[in-house]
């Protein structure tokens, strides 16, 4: 059984992307990611961090021989 969660709480999701929850406010304004909100909670599901990581570019290292 998967024990992935569905969603998490900003704190969560925050340091699962490693950025300050201002950014990930940000990002939900923007649309590129999904949130809900439970009662007073705002949750982030899973999905929509995966996919927004996902869509990230690429990080490369290019080393120039002088």
């Amino acid at each position: 059984m998967n024990k992935t969660p569905y969603a998490h709480p900003v704190t969560d999701a925050c340091a699962m992307l490693g950025i300050k929850s201002s950014k990930l406010y940000e990002e939900i304004a923007k649309g590129k990611i999904r949130a809900k909100k439970i009662g007073t909670r705002t949750v982030i599901l899973d999905d929509s961090l995966r996919e927004y990581l996902a869509a990230q570019a690429d990080f490369r290292i290019t080393y120039s021989r002088s």
